[in-house]
C-alpha cells in the first residue's frame, strides 16, 4: 500500500515539474478516404435519379445520379445500392486513404419482352405528344405498379381489365383497339428508359386522359389533377 502511495506521490511531482507530458491525440481522420460513385442503367447509360447506397455502415441518398461517403477509413467493404424498379447492385471496394471513384451499373427488373410491351403502350398512346408528354405517360405506368389498386406486374398493369355491371373496362384503349401491336419508335423507347430511370413529369399521376375527347360526365373529371401536358391531363 506504502509504494502505491509513494507512486501517486512520484507521478504528481513529475506533473508539477513539467517532466510528464502525456500524448497527444491522433489528429482525427488522418487515416480516412472518400467514395464517390455514380450510378446508371446499365443498358441506356441514363444516371438514376434516386436511391440508396450503403456502405460500411452507412447509408447515403442517391441524387440525380451521384453518391459519395466521407472519412471512410481503408479496408474493404461492399457496396450496396438499391433504387426502385432495378436489380439490387453489389460490388467490393477497396478504400485507401484517398478518393476512390466507381460507376455502378443497374439492371431493370424488367424482362426485355416486358420493356417492349412498354414502349409500344407508349407509343400508341402518346406517339402525338411531345417527348416529356411521352415520359410522363411512361411515368404514369410505373405509378400504377407501386399503387396497390393496380396489379403487381408491368404486363398486369398494362393489360388491367376491370369488370363492372357485367361489362369489361379496358384500362388502356390502344389494348382494346389492338394499337398496342405496333412496335414502337425510339423517342418511346427512350421515354420509357427515362420513366425507369426516375423522371416523372406527371407529378406522381397513375391516370391521364385527352380533355378534349371525353365528356363532361366522364367519371376522369372528378380526379385531382396534377399536370397538363400537351393533350394530356394526368391525374391521381
Amino acid at each position: 500500500m506504502r509504494n502505491h502511495v509513494l507512486l501517486v506521490l512520484l507521478l504528481i511531482s513529475l506533473i508539477l515539474s513539467g517532466c510528464y507530458n502525456p500524448l497527444p491525440d491522433p489528429p482525427a481522420n488522418v487515416q480516412s478516404g472518400t467514395v464517390v460513385g455514380t450510378a446508371e442503367d446499365s443498358m441506356s447509360g441514363l444516371p438514376l435519379w434516386e436511391g440508396k447506397a450503403s456502405l460500411g455502415g452507412q447509408s447515403v441518398q442517391i441524387s440525380n445520379g451521384s453518391f459519395q461517403f466521407k472519412d471512410v477509413a481503408p479496408g474493404t467493404y461492399t457496396l450496396s445500392i438499391s433504387t426502385q424498379f432495378y436489380k439490387p447492385w453489389q460490388q467490393k471496394v477497396v478504400v485507401g486513404k484517398s478518393e476512390t471513384a466507381l460507376t455502378a451499373k443497374l439492371t431493370p427488373i424488367f424482362s426485355s419482352a416486358e420493356l417492349d410491351l412498354f414502349a409500344r403502350l407508349v407509343h400508341a398512346e402518346a406517339k402525338g405528344e411531345s417527348y416529356e408528354g411521352q415520359v410522363a405517360v411512361a411515368a404514369t405506368v410505373l405509378n400504377r405498379l407501386l399503387h396497390p389498386d393496380y396489379p403487381d406486374t408491368l404486363s398486369g398493369v398494362i393489360n388491367h381489365v376491370v369488370v363492372s355491371g357485367g361489362r369489361r373496362y379496358y384500362q388502356y384503349e390502344p389494348v382494346l383497339n389492338g394499337a398496342i401491336k405496333t412496335p414502337a419508335n425510339e423517342t418511346a423507347k427512350n421515354a420509357v428508359a427515362d420513366a425507369l430511370a426516375g423522371w416523372d413529369p406527371s407529378r406522381g399521376a397513375t391516370g391521364f386522359f385527352a380533355p378534349k375527347k371525353v365528356g363532361a360526365n366522364s367519371w376522369v373529371w372528378s380526379r385531382t389533377p396534377t399536370i397538363t401536358i400537351g393533350n394530356h391531363r394526368f391525374f391521381k
